[in-house]
Order: structure tokens, then C-alpha cells, then sequence
């Protein structure tokens, strides 16, 4: 819980603690700086402070805030100790790089960061103060998702990273014991994004692939490139080991849905790295690999069973476009954590961390613009879907309105069923409401256009796509009240007649659930 949602929420209680027998005025602020409070410093316990002030009286743990004033405790730091498992994906370059810029940046009297020497396959830090005391001790357990939420489970990590979603039995687990929902938003953050990339040599003509045509092709059912539009030519298959996390979410994303194994007749590579490097030099490779190492093999787009193609690129995954899209997590269980954890992790949630995420070869979550003229292949997809053409006049209009527009990359979906925002959605909200208060967008026009899937009765897609599109702008005013008063908010709802996927499958009709963002100069029309 932030320092806000804690003033606000507290119940005034005095905690039992002994009072102090002279109380002292005091200023208590949020680590992050954002709030400010003053007041007689009523008890300290060693983990709370009870402060008495104009609201009434208020506890605040001591890991939330900063005590200045003279009668602020004088208190024996304590190194924070903690444990960070799961993802190799995540664990091997952007967690040691957001330690180390958050022990430079954000930790007082700050001196260094040793590595010690790493024990069954864990980094070990230390981060030591000017004076050579040490501020915090930090494990880096790479392992894979499953194995760090039963770490953070167990009690054994802090913080466990995930390149897919807590399962439901795994969401039991943590209910079941005592330690809340894992997948709530305090303990569930996204911290940035990927994508599977299917990779082949640059030499070969093939430019796309159908999610089941290459499950089939890993699977051994497909062997030769003429059945993929190629050449007369055997495919060679490239993947990881078994223990990889990519390994492990190229199952989850591919070869599961469509009931498939990878076959035993393929060729292991150690690193996503070198699969890019050998991939690129066969013309008869194929293989998978993240975004960030993708480099010198060709990704191909995807294409639907419709005929809709959707390249990977860093716009396409923001959107959560394109099929093999994932998001990567940070979970912590309903405890206190200690105080650099939670620094930690509040750093890397923070905007100043998109550019570390960025460099680590990562999709990070700053809101990026694409002008109407690289939506071409959306457009054509649009006008090719349609064949209805009593729709045709819905369709002119829509381009009619976007035409001189931008999208933005942020785009709304809802919680399956439901007429909730999703996780991400949640704190797109507030990055989206913190962007067009922004001077930048002072006088422009913010457009919200909603979209549905094909299920059901058209006019009413229509009606419910515009419903949601004024509930997002509904919750940026909740979030920012004054925020027309620097940009103008308007709301559309088009309906199905726009897929990005394809709505016989359930991966593009949830795709197609959306509220894309668009903005414009303001021009006077007569």
C-alpha cells in the first residue's frame, strides 16, 4: 500500500505502544517524496510510528517513510536482506542493472555494489554504504517462474519473477496460505514486456507463419518448407533445452494450445543468443527466441487463420497485438517487505526505470506515438475483414476521424467477462492520465475508440465498444479530475469493424476487445 492510500484508509487508531513522555514535532515523508506530514511523534516502536496531527492520530510503518526533526528516533540501521528468484529471463541482465542504478541513485550515503561469489547458480550483491556498512544483501536466483512463486510461496524469496501469469492453482496456494490474493494489484506487477519471435535465416522467402503451422513444424508433423509457402527444402529446428524459461513460455504460448510437443529430432542450442546466430546462417533454420536477442535472424509476422498478418515490433507488443506477446512479472506475497525490496521494486515500476528496461533488450511501458501512415497494414486488414459492405460507411467514417491522428501504444482491454480493466490497464491509467496533463498535450485532442469482437449482434458491439470507451475516460478523471482542462477528451465506439486478430479464435477476439488512444491537433471546423 502507497503512503496515500495509507493516510487515507487508516482507522486513527493509537497502536499499543508506550507514549513518549516528551512528544517532539516531526516530519514524516513517503521514501519516494510524494507525501508530506507533520506532526507531534507521539511513539516509535522500531517498525511504527505513531504521530498525532490535525487529522487525528496515525500509524505509518517505519519502512514507508523518513524521519526528520529532533525528536526523530535514533534508530540502529539494519541491513535489508533479501532473496529474488525465478525468471532466467528477467534474473540475468535487467534485475543486477535496476540494483545496481537504484543503489546509486536512490539509497543514501550509498558507496558501492560488490558481487560476491555466486553459489549454485545465484548472483549475490552487496550493497555497501560510504563508511563500508553494508546496506543490503541481494540473492539473484535464476531459475524459471514455476520455481520462484514456490520460492516466494515458501517464504525462501522476497520477490519472484515471471514471464507468465500465477496459475489459478497457484493463486489457491497463496491464498491458502494466509498470504492474500497473489494476483491482486499490490502484489502483482507488470514490469515489462516481450515477444516470442519465430526466427529463420534472412535467405529464406517465407515472411509468415500461422500459430498451428508452426506448432506443427516443431512438433516434427511438418518437415519441409514447401508446405509453409518456401522452398523444397527440409526445416531444421532450433530450440532451448527444457530447464530455459523461454523454453518453458514457448510451450505455454504454442505448443499447448494446439495440443502439441516439441519432437525429440531437434537441435538444442544453449543460449537465446547463439539460436539467433545459427538460425540466421541457416537458410532452412527455424526457431524461437525473445525480442531482445532476435538480432540477425528474421522474425516473421504471424498470420491468422483469417488471413491477418501481425509483425513483431516493439508497437505491435505494447498494444498486446501481436499473438505471442507476453508480459513479465514482479510478485510479492501480502507481507512487509524489506525497505531496498521495496525500494527496489517501486524503481522498477517507475518511469525512470523504462530507459534500464529498454537497454536490456526489453519492451518497456513507455507510451510511444505511431503516426496513421504505419497503420497501413491495420487499415488494409480493416477494409479486407469487411465484406459486408452496409459497413463500409462505419469504416470511411473511422478514417475520416484518424486520418490526421496518432496512436498512442497505451490500449485498454478488460478482465475476461467483465467490465473491469485488467492489470495492465490499471496502471496505464495513471502513465496515460501523468502523459496528457503533460504540456505537450496541452490543447490537442485526445480520442478514445472503442472496438469489439464479431460475437453477437453488430449495433449492439457498436454501443457496448463506445460504453467502454467512456468508462477509460471516465477512470483517467477519477484518476486526474482537472485533466480536461488541458486536453480535450472525445469517445467512439466502432464495433467489430476494425479487427486486429481474428475473431474465429480466442487469442484474436481478445485482441480485438479494445479502447485504442488517438490524438490530434485541435482544429476549427466550420
Amino acid at each position: 500500500m502507497n503512503l496515500k492510500k495509507h493516510l487515507y484508509t487508516s482507522t486513527f487508531l493509537l497502536m499499543a505502544t508506550t507514549l513518549s513522555t516528551s512528544a517532539q514535532d516531526v516530519t514524516l515523508t513517503a521514501l519516494n517524496g510524494d507525501v508530506t506530514i507533520e506532526g507531534e511523534l507521539l511513539s516509535f516502536d522500531g517498525a511504527v510510528y505513531t504521530l498525532g496531527t490535525v487529522l487525528g492520530t496515525l500509524t505509518l510503518d517505519a519502512d514507508m517513510v523518513r524521519c526528520d526533526g529532533a525528536g526523530c528516533p535514533v534508530t540502529t540501521s539494519q541491513a535489508s536482506e533479501f532473496r529474488i528468484s525465478g525468471s532466467r529471463t528477467l534474473s540475468k541482465d535487467l534485475i543486477p542493472s535496476l540494483l545496481r542504478t537504484y543503489g546509486s541513485d536512490k539509497i543514501d550515503a550509498f558507496g558501492q555494489i560488490n558481487r560476491t561469489a555466486a553459489q549454485a547458480g545465484a548472483a549475490n550483491y552487496e550493497v555497501v554504504s560510504t563508511s563500508g556498512d553494508m546496506i543490503a544483501a541481494v540473492d539473484i536466483a535464476p531459475s524459471n517462474t514455476t520455481d520462484g512463486l514456490s520460492d516466494l510461496l515458501r517464504g525462501e524469496a522476497t520477490i519472484a519473477l515471471a514471464s507468465r501469469p500465477a496459475r489459478n492453482r497457484e493463486a489457491r496456494a497463496f491464498e491458502e496460505a494466509g498470504l492474500g490474493d497473489i494476483r491482486a494489484t499490490q502484489n502483482e506487477h507488470i514490469v515489462a514486456l516481450d515477444g516470442l519471435l519465430l526466427v529463420t535465416s534472412p535467405d529464406n522467402p517465407v515472411r509468415a507463419i500461422t500459430e498451428q503451422n508452426a506448432a506443427l513444424a516443431f512438433a516434427g508433423r511438418i518437415t519441409n518448407w514447401a508446405e509453409l509457402g518456401g522452398p523444397d527444402a527440409p526445416i531444421n529446428i532450433y530450440v532451448r533445452d527444457t530447464n530455459s524459461g523461454i523454453r518453458e513460455v514457448f510451450d505455454n504460448l504454442l505448443m499447448r494450445p494446439n495440443g502439441l510437443q516439441i519432437a525429440n529430432n531437434v537441435i538444442l542450442v544453449q543460449s537465446d543468443e547463439a539460436l539467433s546466430q545459427i538460425v540466421a546462417v541457416d537458410p532452412n533454420g527455424l526457431g524461437f527466441t525473445n525480442f531482445a536477442d532476435g538480432d540477425g535472424a528474421k522474425a516473421l509476422a504471424i498470420e491468422g487463420v483469417c488471413g491477418l498478418q501481425t509483425p513483431p515490433n516493439a508497437f505491435t507488443i505494447k498494444t498486446e497485438e501481436y499473438p505471442l506477446t507476453r508480459l513479465l512479472y514482479m510478485y510479492t506475497a501480502s507481507n512487509r517487505l524489506p525497505e531496498h525490496a521495496k525500494g527496489m521494486l517501486d524503481f522498477a515500476l517507475s518511469e525512470e526505470a523504462q530507459g534500464l528496461i529498454s537497454e536490456a533488450g526489453f519492451i518497456d511501458q513507455t507510451i510511444r506515438e505511431a503516426s496513421v501512415d504505419s497503420q497501413g497494414l491495420r487499415v488494409a486488414s480493416a477494409v479486407v475483414a469487411n465484406r459486408d459492405f452496409s459497413t463500409f460507411p462505419q469504416l470511411q467514417q473511422m478514417m475520416e476521424q484518424l486520418i490526421s491522428s496518432d496512436r498512442l501504444s497505451t490500449t485498454f482491454r478488460f478482465e475476461t467477462g467483465s467490465s473491469n480493466l485488467d492489470a495492465r490497464a490499471q496502471d496505464d491509467i495513471v502513465r496515460l492520465a501523468r502523459l496528457l496533463s503533460s504540456d505537450a498535450y496541452r490543447n490537442k485532442e485526445a480520442v478514445f475508440v472503442g472496438f469489439t469482437d464479431s460475437v453477437g449482434d453488430p449495433e449492439l458491439n457498436r454501443q457496448l465498444s463506445e460504453r467502454r470507451a467512456g468508462q477509460v475516460v471516465q477512470e483517467l478523471l477519477d484518476e486526474n479530475p482537472d485533466l480536461q482542462s488541458n486536453v480535450a477528451l472525445q469517445t467512439i465506439g466502432y464495433g467489430e469493424i476494425s479487427p486486429l486478430g481474428c475473431n474465429e479464435t480466442n487469442t484474436g477476439r481478445r485482441i480485438n476487445r479494445r479502447v485504442e488512444v488517438w490524438v490530434r491537433d485541435v482544429v476549427a471546423r466550420n
